[in-house]
C-alpha cells in the first residue's frame, strides 16, 4: 500500500482551530438545535483529520538542569509559607529567561534550551513597597541576567498592583494585560502573578476565583503567554490558601513547592523545591537551595548538605514533632492509610519508617491528648483495620 504524506500539526494550530469554532459560536448566541448539530459535526470532522495526521506537541520554554519545567501556554505555581523565598525563586526563574548570551551567572540550573523562542517578561507585584523593596528585586532580576542596574531592556516589563483595591486589582490586571497586548503585539510572554490570591478580591469566593482562573484559561489559548502564579499555603499546612489556591492547582501544568529542610532541630537554611505536579512529564525529582547573603540571592546546596539533614533528622522523629503534624493537618473527619501517613510524616520530620511507627504506636498506647488546629476539643490517635488496609484517625474525647 501507498504511503501516503504526512504532515505534522502543531499543538498551536489545533488550539487556533478550536478557538475559531468557540468566538463563532460566541457570535451566535442563539443557535437551533440544527446549527448546534451542525457545529459540533464541523468539529468532529476537523478532529478526525487532526487524529490522522501527526501531532508535534510544543517544546519546553524552560529547563532546571534536565529537568523541562515550563511549556507554551501553560499556567504553574510556586506555593509555599511566607518567608521560603517563593519571590526570589520567581525572580531567579525571570533572569534565566531573559539571559543576555555572554552572561555566566548559573541561575540555580535553570536555563532556555538551543533555538527557543525568546520569552519577555511581565512582573505583577501585589505586596512589596515601591521604595526599595520592588525596586531592588526588580533590579536584581536584570543584573543577574547579565544587565547593568541602569540598563531598561524592553524584555522586561513590571507593574505594581499595591497602590489600588483589592476589589480593583482584577480589573486593573485585566486592563493592562489588554494595554500590554496592545503595544508588544504577538510578543510571547511570561506573566507573574506575585502574589495570585492578592490579584483578586477574595480567594475564598468561588466566582471571584475563578474569574482570575479563567481569564488565564482564555489568555493563554488566546495568546502566546505562560503563567507563573506564586500563592501562600495555609499556615501549617501544605495546601494552596483558599478555594483559589484549590482551583488554580487543579489547572495548572508544573506546581513546586518552596519549604525549608527539617532536621533533629527544626527548620534549617536549606530549602526544598519539590515538584507536586508534572502534567506533561514524569515528575520530577527536588533540588535544594539556600540564600546566600554573599551572592544576594539564592544557590544551589551540595549533595554533602543535604545527606547531614537528612541523617540527622533520621535520628530523632520526636513524638512532639508527629503530634504537632496531626493537630495542624488532621480534622474530626480525616481517615488516611498508614502508607499514605507514613509518607507524609517522613517528608514533615524524616526518621525511619520503622521510627516513625513505633513513635505512633506510643502516642496510641499512653493515650496522649491533643487538641487540633481546626478545633479546639481534646482528641486522641486511632488506629483500625479496614479490607487488610492499616488507617489511622482521631476520635473526640467526650
Amino acid at each position: 500500500m501507498e504511503e501516503k504524506n504526512i504532515i505534522p500539526i502543531t499543538f498551536e494550530q489545533i488550539q487556533n482551530d478550536l478557538i475559531q469554532n468557540e468566538q463563532e459560536l460566541i457570535d451566535q448566541p442563539t443557535l437551533s438545535h440544527d446549527s448546534i448539530i451542525q457545529r459540533i459535526l464541523a468539529t468532529k470532522d476537523k478532529l478526525k483529520n487532526r487524529k490522522s495526521s501527526s501531532i508535534k506537541f510544543a517544546d519546553p520554554i524552560l529547563y532546571q538542569n534536565e529537568n523541562p519545567v515550563f511549556f507554551p501556554h501553560t499556567i504553574n505555581v510556586i506555593q509555599g509559607q511566607a518567608g521560603v523565598h517563593k519571590s526570589r525563586l520567581a525572580e531567579t526563574i525571570c533572569s534565566a529567561l531573559i539571559k543576555l548570551p555572554q552572561c555566566v551567572n548559573p541561575l540555580l540550573g535553570f536555563y532556555i534550551p538551543e533555538l527557543t523562542e525568546k520569552y519577555s517578561i511581565l512582573y505583577v507585584d501585589t505586596e512589596r513597597n515601591l521604595n526599595e523593596q520592588l525596586p531592588f528585586a526588580l533590579q536584581s532580576i536584570q543584573i543577574k541576567a547579565g544587565y547593568k542596574r541602569e540598563d531598561h531592556p524592553t524584555e522586561f516589563d513590571y507593574i505594581s498592583l499595591l497602590e489600588f483595591d483589592r476589589k480593583e486589582r482584577f480589573t486593573v490586571l485585566n486592563k493592562y494585560l489588554s494595554h500590554y497586548r496592545t503595544i508588544y503585539k504577538d510578543r510571547p510572554t511570561f506573566i507573574i502573578l506575585d502574589v495570585s490570591t492578592d490579584c483578586i478580591e477574595d480567594f475564598n469566593k468561588s466566582d471571584k476565583s475563578m474569574e482570575l482562573i479563567d481569564h488565564m484559561n482564555l489568555a493563554i489559548n488566546e495568546h502566546n503567554v505562560v503563567f507563573l502564579c506564586l500563592i501562600h499555603e495555609n499556615p501549617g499546612s501544605e495546601k494552596a490558601r483558599g478555594h483559589f489556591g484549590t482551583e488554580l492547582i487543579n489547572k495548572s501544568s508544573t506546581v513546586m513547592r518552596v519549604d525549608f529542610e527539617r532536621d533533629g532541630n527544626g527548620p534549617t537554611d536549606i530549602i526544598q523545591v519539590k515538584y507536586l505536579k508534572c502534567r506533561s512529564t514524569a515528575r520530577h525529582e527536588p533540588f535544594y537551595i539556600k540564600y546566600s547573603e554573599e551572592e544576594k540571592g539564592l544557590v544551589l546546596v551540595d549533595s554533602e548538605s543535604i545527606d547531614a539533614i537528612k541523617t540527622n533528622r533520621q535520628q530523632t522523629a520526636k513524638i512532639s514533632d508527629i503530634i504537632e503534624y496531626i493537630t495542624v493537618n488532621f480534622n474530626s473527619d480525616t481517615e488516611i492509610t498508614k502508607t499514605d501517613l507514613m509518607e507524609s510524616l517522613c517528608k514533615y520530620i524524616g526518621g525511619s519508617t520503622r521510627t516513625i511507627e513505633s513513635r505512633l504506636a506510643e502516642i496510641i498506647k499512653k493515650e496522649i491528648q491533643f487538641v487540633l488546629s481546626s478545633d479546639s476539643k481534646p482528641y486522641q490517635l486511632e488506629k483500625s483495620t479496614k479490607k487488610k488496609l492499616i488507617y489511622y484517625s482521631v476520635k473526640h474525647l467526650k
